[in-house]
């Protein structure tokens, strides 16, 4: 039973660890020690475990060539991008599009892959000679989402914003070139 505590009491903490670093732009690294008391029959050990916190990720080396139709300008604008779960996300980098309202239509994110499930078993695509998985996440959401080596900044998603669907998720998908 104290073990299980122990366990949520560090989970806690890694949650709360990624909640503080996730407006932090220029947040310089952090080491977070958990201590983690263990009973035995003989006598109590205190282990300490460090966890460094996430440093963010470049800027992707490419961009689509392809944006939706409603999309106003082919720059991107960090400022386009909502404030939602799938863009807040300790250590990524984001870029997103909007429309002539200003309603989100696409972001691009580096350094995780979408942090929830998708509806349905996905599709899957090639995007710049890796395979990649395309489909819902809910709500009109739909997503592409692929890595490309082992690194955490090696891991992509593009999620877009209703009105949308996979024909539009795969064109810009398929239109990314470059070099990472």
């Amino acid at each position: 039973m104290f073990a299980i505590r122990s366990l949520a009491l560090l989970a806690s903490l890694l949650v709360l660890a990624a909640c503080a670093n996730a407006g932090d732009s220029d947040a310089t690294a952090t080491t977070i020690t958990v201590p983690i008391t263990t009973t035995s029959a003989t006598a109590p050990v205190t282990t300490v475990s460090t966890i460094p916190a996430l440093e963010p990720c470049d800027p992707p080396g490419f961009l689509p060539s392809a944006l939706p139709e409603r999309v106003i300008d082919d720059r991107p604008d960090v400022s386009a991008v909502p404030l939602d779960e799938l863009t807040l996300q300790a250590g990524t980098i984001v870029t997103g599009w909007t429309d002539t309202a200003g309603n989100p239509v696409l972001a691009m994110v580096r350094g995780a892959l979408p942090p929830i499930r998708w509806i349905d078993t996905p599709g899957e695509i090639e995007i710049r000679g890796f395979k990649a998985a395309v489909g819902e996440l809910g709500d009109g959401i739909w997503a592409v989402a692929w890595f490309e080596g082992p690194d955490r900044c090696d891991e992509y998603y593009l999620v877009f914003y209703p009105p949308t669907g996979p024909e539009e998720a795969k064109a810009v998908a398929e239109s990314l070139t470059g070099s990472g």
